[in-house]
């Protein structure tokens, strides 16, 4: 079976249980964008799993385990299903229009997007965020979260929108070290993390 294939597969099962969980829940219209953003997370959290970086392994793995533990398997994805929607009630909340936020807190954090994205090891920086954030329980919107925080971090970086340093240096194991302890008080902290302004799904 192909990668893209065998993907729809796995959309398709996760949609499955998405049904048993929510019986009203409609796989053909914006609902289905839930059962998108899942399957995202189940694959970085079988990357962390089985420590690898490649999609096709996680499929190629998946894909075996359904032909040879059917039914094992799919007890586990009932279960992490269930796990997944637990953090979507708490994590993500959704808006019917934008937030309305002063103009100076914007300006940073429009200079922390951009700074954010020519800084080194960024990437490395943000996978390590990922799998810290999944070892204290988050499985829902991990990688979203990880880069919301980078961005945050580096935003309290900028003292004022006055400043015409366009290039703040930003030092990602300083970054690493202080969202480290700032992940670490998530678990105690209930609260959305993500917004989205998409029409909501009464959950």
């Amino acid at each position: 079976m192909s990668f893209l294939t065998f993907k729809g597969r796995l959309l398709s099962l996760i949609a499955g249980e998405f049904e048993v969980y929510i019986p009203e829940f409609k796989p053909y219209t914006l609902d289905y964008q839930m059962v998108v953003y899942a399957t995202r997370d189940l694959e970085t959290w079988l990357k962390a799993k089985w420590d690898t970086d490649d999609s096709h392994v996680i499929y190629e793995k998946i894909e075996e385990t359904l032909e040879k533990e059917s039914k094992a398997f799919k007890a586990f994805l009932n279960f992490w299903v269930g796990l997944w929607l637990e953090k979507w009630r708490e994590r993500v909340k959704f808006l019917s229009s934008s937030p309305k936020i002063p103009p100076s807190h914007m300006e940073r954090i429009r200079k922390a997007k951009k700074i954010s994205e020519g800084m080194e090891h960024r990437k490395e920086l943000r996978k390590m965020l990922t799998r810290k954030l999944m070892n204290h329980g988050e499985i829902c919107m991990v990688e979203a979260i990880a880069e919301n925080l980078i961005i945050e971090e580096i935003a309290k970086r900028i003292q004022s929108t006055t400043d015409m340093q366009e290039h703040i240096l930003v030092d990602p194991l300083n970054i690493l070290n202080n969202l480290s302890c700032r992940i670490a008080r998530l678990s105690k902290e209930k609260g959305p993390l993500i917004y989205l302004n998409v029409k909501p799904y009464t959950l």
